[in-house]
């Protein structure tokens, strides 16, 4: 990978802020007097895309910590699968909630 710093520094930047949002959704989500079965799932699906998130958060701190060796490498490419799949979950999850409001 060519861009290293650039690219963790973009994960790391992205990430803090989908953290923050996933963790809005839940308690917003929280509050509501009664949840149905599909908006618990879709509050898990961002709880766990929100840890997912801190964990690129924490790779990527680690990562800049480093200098440019061969487990920084490997750091990176943790942070950005971590990353993609809490993506996942983040739309996935919206989907169910957009799904349990029709």
């Amino acid at each position: 990978m060519s861009n290293t710093d650039s690219s963790i520094d973009t994960l790391v930047s992205i990430s803090g802020t989908m953290a923050g949002i996933g963790l809005a959704l839940v308690g917003i989500l929280a509050a509501k007097s009664s949840m149905d079965g599909t908006e618990t799932v879709a509050d898990d699906l961002f709880l766990f895309s929100s840890l997912g998130f801190l964990v690129v958060l924490a790779l990527g701190y680690l990562a800049q910590k480093e200098t440019k060796t061969l487990r920084v490498d490997r750091l990176v490419s943790m942070a950005e699968w971590v990353f993609s799949v809490s993506l996942l979950l983040t739309v996935v999850g919206a989907f169910v909630l957009v799904y349990a409001e029709i």
